[in-house]
């Protein structure tokens, strides 16, 4: 009989483990509690505008300190996807500012991103060639970016999605998210967009493979069941959806998508049974 227990939880962030950036309440507890356990404690997000090391910062400001290799986002991945399909020193446009742009520099990549009118004529005039437009969110998104991605993407560039979210919440509403610049990319190119972020299970497995651990001994933790809870069950991890971000109970029926458990704050987990001291 294979081995099911539960060596490692991986949480989604937004939603989960904080809103706008303020850690939700018993997170920090929470944590801690399942460290004390003997279970790893992972993250995974489709946020793309920090790198790895950012994210890492954020979360020992917020009071959760983790380290790097604890953390998978889509820059990162992203870029493995990159370095195992492009040759290095290739150029990449992106969308997203520093987080895409300093994981590609590190691995030897050369990324590109424009905003104003000069800076497309200048592009257009001369355009580099491009290899891939990686698109993850960009609040400061131009008409002039989109013209420089539709060229690339045009000249043969592969469409890399970080994600496929078609909102995220902030401040009690929900807003566009990099999902919808990836539809408008894919319907002006006609390209089919390679999708590295969630639902796809890729963020979910590099990240356990990394660490050592069998889907089968892994919870998914996220607060949308057509992403994060349907990203874990592609993968083969049990999943836990928690109602402090965006989905609610009511949602399964209109997703289809039912997790192992439903709770109502990420506290919930130390109830679980099957979290108890490995």
């Amino acid at each position: 009989m294979s081995d099911r227990r539960i060596r490692a939880v991986v949480l989604d962030l937004d939603g989960v483990v904080y809103l706008e950036n303020v850690l939700l309440p018993g997170v920090a507890r929470t944590i801690r509690e399942l460290r004390a356990r003997g279970i790893r404690v992972l993250f995974a997000t489709n946020g793309a505008t920090r790198s790895r090391r950012d994210f890492g910062r954020l979360m020992t400001k917020l009071g959760v300190p983790c380290r790097t290799d604890e953390i998978m986002n889509v820059s990162h991945a992203a870029t493995l996807w990159v370095r195992r399909h492009l040759p290095r020193g290739s150029r990449c446009f992106v969308f997203g500012g520093k987080g895409p742009a300093r994981e590609l520099k590190a691995a030897g990549y050369r990324p590109v991103w424009l905003h104003t009118r000069a800076a497309w004529e200048r592009f257009r005039r001369t355009p580099p060639h491009i290899r891939a437009v990686i698109v993850a969110m960009d609040h400061d998104l131009s008409y002039w970016s989109l013209c420089a991605a539709f060229l690339a993407l045009q000249r043969g560039a592969k469409l890399i999605a970080g994600n496929f979210d078609s909102s995220y919440p902030a401040r009690g509403l929900l807003l566009p998210g990099s999902g919808s610049l990836v539809k408008l990319l894919e319907y002006a190119s006609g390209r089919t967009p390679v999708l590295i972020g969630k639902p796809s299970p890729v963020l979910f497995r590099l990240l356990l493979r990394e660490q050592g651990i069998a889907p089968r001994n892994a919870v998914v933790v996220g607060d949308r069941l057509d992403i994060d809870v349907a990203a874990g069950r592609a993968l083969g991890t049990r999943t836990a959806l928690v109602l402090t971000g965006v989905d609610r109970r009511t949602d399964i029926r209109r997703t289809g998508i039912r997790p192992d458990w439903i709770l109502r704050d990420l506290s919930g987990l130390l109830a679980l049974r099957e979290l108890g001291r490995t």
